[in-house]
């Protein structure tokens, strides 16, 4: 493995570390995604509110399961 001459960090523990962090905001991202959905439905209603609950719910569930996919593979 390759490390960083001096403090003899590995390189590749630092992107783990970035990816993992990366994601993390994703998480945080897609939360807001639900959470103004939510909102949206409440303000405005258009018919077809369900399907859109449930495309922001997914989202989120595939960037939590992402998410510990990562941390299992990294």
């Amino acid at each position: 493995m390759e490390t960083i001459p001096l403090i003899g960090i590995s390189v590749w523990l630092v992107a783990k570390i970035f990816v993992l962090i990366a994601l993390a905001i994703y998480i945080v991202f897609a939360a807001v995604i639900v959470k103004q959905v939510s909102l949206m439905i409440k303000t405005v209603e258009v018919g077809f509110e369900a399907p859109i609950k449930f495309v922001a719910w997914g989202h989120l569930l595939f960037a939590l399961g992402i998410f510990v996919l990562a941390i299992i593979i990294l």
